[in-house]
């Protein structure tokens, strides 16, 4: 019987041991709402693609470089872009003057106006409209689909990304985010 307990604690120090670490850093918040959140091992950098503003002004979001950054590639035919869009506006307004939240439209020249009357329905006029009709953002971004949401930190570095919606307004998101304005990235 003693062989048995003491193989049954070596199993589960073995199984734990060998599993990967999901308690460190911002994997802990890797539940409910963030439960697909992942950490890149080598990221890609922030893009520097050229972006429009609604006006047509041109931008690129190393711009918002010195502020930490919730990127949001998403389009007015995907759906869980825009089931996501509202909380993406509740979490802007959460932590604003902490953090920005930037959502890039990558539909067609031909979208523009629809993509950005969409956006500001959606968001109650709280997010700012940018766009990159070449879709070039998502390559640069490493997207896997849309939508995805990158969180940069203030030197434009990306920490995390989740890829599919989410209720960017939940408890796990805010937990996460006050992780990441502490500095607790590591």
């Amino acid at each position: 019987m003693l062989a048995f307990g003491a193989a049954a604690v070596l199993y589960v120090v073995f199984a734990a041991a060998s599993k990967p670490e999901q308690s460190q850093g911002l994997m802990r918040f890797a539940r409910g709402e963030m439960q697909r959140l992942i950490i890149l091992p080598d990221p890609p950098p922030l893009s520097s693609r050229t972006l429009r503003d609604g006006a047509g002004a041109e931008t690129n979001l190393t711009a918002f470089q010195g502020e930490v950054l919730v990127v949001n590639l998403w389009a007015t035919w995907c759906a869980p872009c825009v089931e996501e869009m509202p909380t993406l506006a509740a979490l802007q307004q959460r932590f604003e003057g902490r953090l920005r939240v930037i959502p890039v439209s990558v539909d067609s020249a031909g979208d523009l106006q629809k993509a950005q009357a969409q956006l500001a329905e959606l968001s109650g006029g709280r997010l700012p409209f940018l766009i990159d009709i070449t879709r070039g953002v998502l390559f640069d971004a490493q997207a896997p689909g849309m939508p995805v949401t990158i969180i940069y930190d203030a030197d434009g570095n990306e920490l995390a990304r989740l890829a599919g919606g989410a209720d960017w307004s939940s408890e796990e998101t805010a937990a996460l985010l006050e992780a990441v304005l502490a500095g607790e990235a590591a």
